[in-house]
Formats: structure tokens, sequence, C-alpha cells
């Protein structure tokens, strides 16, 4: 293992797929931001032009021009299985253009299966609550709810939370407006 990658960085195992095809095991763990990068992980050389008209790497050990990532983590969900080196590079860096105090936010959104826009999870994100009470308690002090002073200790601020999440997502301690 790479002691320079941290564990919350998105990791690829990137290798040959005709290595793989042919029963052998041909490539190497590398950063998820440097997936795309062939030669990170599968010794190459560089053949005869592709397709498309410009030279591509080929593997040294078999010729294949075709690899893939076989397994990944620290992904937070972008990735379910298999794929390119190049969707595995761009789910990383979509996940690095995440800032450290969001990543937590995100992995919430992503899980309630509500896609990969940023501007979207932002836009919709509320914050993080640990019971209904608070989350009463935030629309509270953000004015969203007005009570006078002389009713607060009256108010059932539990279940005015809990009623406020029947009209927001919830994943664990994070809440979202539902758009």
């Amino acid at each position: 293992m790479n002691d320079t990658i941290q564990d919350t960085e998105p990791r690829a195992w990137v290798g040959c797929l005709g290595c793989y095809n042919s029963g052998l095991l041909n490539g190497a763990w590398v950063n998820g931001v440097e997936a795309g990068d062939i030669s990170k992980a599968v010794k190459v050389k560089t053949g005869a032009p592709a397709i498309y008209g410009e030279n591509c790497p080929v593997c040294v050990k078999c010729g294949s021009d075709e690899f893939w990532v076989f397994d990944h983590e620290g992904f937070n969900g972008l990735i379910s299985g298999e794929c390119s080196p190049a969707e595995a590079q761009e789910k990383a860096e979509l996940l690095a253009s995440v800032e450290e105090g969001e990543r937590e936010a995100f992995t919430a959104w992503l899980a309630l299966g509500m896609g990969e826009d940023l501007e979207a999870m932002r836009e919709a994100y509320i914050g993080e609550f640990s019971t209904y009470t608070e989350l009463a308690d935030y629309f509270l002090e953000s004015g969203a709810l007005e009570i006078p002073d002389n009713i607060r200790p009256y108010f059932d601020y539990e279940a005015y939370g809990r009623d406020l999440s029947f009209d927001l997502m919830e994943q664990g301690s994070h809440y979202f407006w539902n758009n």
C-alpha cells in the first residue's frame, strides 16, 4: 500500500484487461485522480496508431490496449462496480472538488440517490442535526419559525421537528430540502 494515499482518498486498481482475460493480474492501486494515466498502474509502451489516429498505450506483457478498473475504494458510492480508468478519474476529481466540510453531507446526498450535482446538494442542504428538537430549534433560530418568547416554553419542539422531517430528505443526521 502506498503510504502517501490516505484511506479517505479514492483509490482504484487499474489493470490490463487482456492479461485479466488470460488469467493474469497485471496492474496496481493508484490514486483515483491518476486512474486515467494507465502508465501509473501497468507497464505500457506506445503501440500502433489507435482508431482515433493517435498512438495508444499497450501492455508490454500481452499487447492489449484495453485497461479497466477492477476494484476501488473511497469513492463514496459514486462507483458501484468495475469501470473505465477515465470514469474513475472523473469521479475522483469530482470528490476532490468537494470541500472538506461538505464531504459527509455529499456522501449522504449520494446515498439518497440524488445524483452528482454538487451545487444542487449545496442548495438543498439544511444541516446536520442529531434530534428533531435540534432541527426545530434551527428553524426557530434562523427565523423560519416565529414563536413569541412567552409561548416558547410550551412549544413541542420535538413534534414540530418530526413534522418538518416529512417535508425534508434525511440521511443519517443530514437534512436536505425535498425539491
